[in-house]
């Protein structure tokens, strides 16, 4: 070969030996040696970090408050409760499925694991109108946690699985605040009121001295139940026993992986809130059904003023928003634009097969939960007051604020440095006293 003019030919050969061995070094004795700070050493014994796959993963509960109210409790493990009857979306079956709960620590029954009642639509594809509970969230994750926090709790995977169940009275059907409907909210504050009314009942259908197990099927129970008729320390951790199913779970993480890298924002996902990221926004805007008060703020042109405000007064540059109507986040995209403010959803958010795989595989109430989950780290979030996703976000949100007894006092129905609910001051104070955070 001729070489450049200049070139020696024995420091050529030499050069190219000392590039083989160079090679060799670096594909059968990788140098470790490199400096583990130096950000290109792909061989730093240091441990490369992972994206997590999950940042919404959290262990069983095991809460104190739940042992020590479990402690205090007669129990009776010849009855046992059904709930199969709640319904709706992620905030709705959530909120009946601890009441259900609650209901029966407070009887000192036994439980079935709860099913949930899927829509017209889909119960031919389930197979019936009831489905499991890890249709929205985790079984194992549900047992495990009223095993370690109320063990004297009895639980059953299913109906058919009850002791003795040959011998069994029932199922006798209730639906558990009628035995309360002549009392006030004010006035019905302790479980042991409603444990008491509860077996004056019974007897009308069994003997105390009944020798074989006893049936009731709980009816759906939503925003009934006082849940400050417990100590703080119980409400705040009592919704943790139920934790939404890992894949939906993955996507929402994905989701938040995608919104940081795209928008070019360094958070940490791991933090139970994202500070100086994004707003959430959920748009309520169908008026079927809703009470005269609420019909002037679930307006499309109403809701989305007071989001694009809160958006410029917390200088938001994006949102990530979802709605219970379609058509509403194309026009919220295109309102945001002509301020400056980027709109973002899950189906922009999420690509390839793990969009595929949202909407192949789950159902439109499933699908919801992954903007529940995303929403629940926002920077700031924003809802109205006929909004029960909304309500449930808010009151889990509270709890990472310093603020603690005056985000009821208006000017809007809910306000804290991390959540507003808009609506006049006062309104559906049944979601403040009967939604578990």
């Amino acid at each position: 070969m001729e070489l450049p003019a200049g070139v020696n030919r024995r420091y050529a050969s030499l050069a190219g030996f000392l590039l083989l061995a160079i090679w060799c070094w670096v594909a059968f004795d990788r140098p470790y040696t490199f400096p583990s700070h130096v950000p290109w050493n792909i061989y730093s014994g240091t441990p490369q970090a992972r994206p997590a796959l999950d940042v919404f993963d959290y262990p069983p509960l095991d809460s104190s408050a739940m042992k020590r109210v479990c402690s205090r409790t007669q129990w009776n493990q010849s009855v046992t409760f059904i709930c199969d009857d709640s319904s709706g979306g992620v905030a709705e079956v959530r909120n009946s499925i601890l009441n259900c709960v609650r209901y029966t620590i407070a009887a000192g029954g036994s439980l079935v694991v709860p099913r949930i009642t899927v829509g017209e639509a889909y119960e031919e594809y389930f197979g019936s109108n009831t489905t499991e509970l890890d249709y929205m969230f985790e079984t194992d994750h549900f047992i495990n946690s009223l095993m370690a926090s109320c063990p004297q709790m009895r639980i059953y995977k299913a109906a058919s699985t009850i002791a003795n169940r040959q011998y069994a009275y029932g199922p006798i059907t209730l639906v558990p605040e009628s035995l309360t409907k002549q009392l006030t909210k004010t006035s019905f504050q302790q479980a042991g009121q409603w444990s008491a009314l509860f077996y004056n009942w019974l007897l009308q259908y069994v003997a105390l001295d009944n020798q074989g197990p006893i049936i009731v099927r709980l009816g759906r129970s939503y925003l009934e139940y006082p849940i400050y008729g417990d100590d703080d320390n119980f409400v705040l951790h009592f919704g943790k026993i139920l934790k939404v199913r890992r894949d939906i779970r993955i996507l929402a993480t994905t989701a938040l992986r995608t919104l940081s890298y795209f928008y070019n924002l360094p958070l940490r996902l791991s933090k139970p809130i994202l500070k100086k990221a994004f707003l959430g926004v959920y748009l309520s805007t169908d008026e079927e059904g809703l009470q005269k008060a609420d019909q002037k703020n679930a307006r499309y042109q109403v809701q989305s003023q007071h989001y694009l405000n809160q958006a410029l007064s917390a200088n938001l540059s994006l949102i990530y928003a979802a709605s219970e109507v379609g058509h509403d986040i194309l026009e919220f995209i295109k309102d945001g634009s002509l301020q400056n403010i980027t709109v973002t959803t899950k189906l922009d958010l999420l690509k390839g097969q793990d969009r595929e795989h949202l909407l192949d595989t789950f159902t439109p109430d499933q699908q919801a939960i992954v903007d529940f989950l995303v929403f629940s780290k926002a920077s700031e979030f924003a809802g109205v007051g006929h909004s029960g996703m909304a309500w449930n976000l808010a009151l889990a949100r509270h709890f990472y604020t310093a603020q603690k007894n005056d985000e009821l006092d208006g000017p809007q129905m809910f306000g804290d440095a991390l959540s507003r609910i808009y609506g006049a001051r006062g309104g559906h104070p049944e979601f403040p006293t009967s939604m578990w955070p």
